[in-house]
């Protein structure tokens, strides 16, 4: 069942999700758009990442990074393999969970998912 409500709240006043988005979309140093387009998921949700920059690579900018989250880019990336997705996090060496040892940057070399330290995206990604 499709959330009522982001689970983020309201958008800023600059019109992100999150302080961590709005850094990420200043340090950008080319064309994007910020969440225009959604994937249909086979589960009965969709999944709309936040940032399509101009050469087709596409940035999901995670702060925290649930196992709901997880879930969503794991079938994101499984049924949508012809899309170039990519991790800018805020805190790549935070652990998943409390007792746990893999990290948010650990998650994404298990899963082949190319991943940076935001707010900074690698120029090699904006070309």
């Amino acid at each position: 069942m499709a959330r009522r409500f982001h689970k983020y709240g309201k958008r800023q006043t600059d019109g992100f999700r999150s302080g961590f988005e709005s850094q990420v979309a200043k340090s950008l140093q080319c064309e994007w758009s910020y969440e225009s387009k959604s994937f249909n998921l086979v589960i009965p949700r969709s999944y709309t990442p936040d940032f399509f920059l101009d050469n087709g690579t596409v940035l999901e900018v995670k702060g925290y990074f649930d196992a709901e989250d997880r879930r969503l880019i794991k079938l994101f990336r499984e049924q949508h393999p012809d899309v170039d997705l990519r991790m800018v996090l805020q805190k790549p060496h935070q652990k998943l969970t409390k007792t746990g040892i893999m990290t948010y940057a650990g998650w994404c070399e298990r899963y082949s998912v190319p991943w940076c330290e935001g707010p900074r995206v690698p120029t090699d990604w904006l070309s």
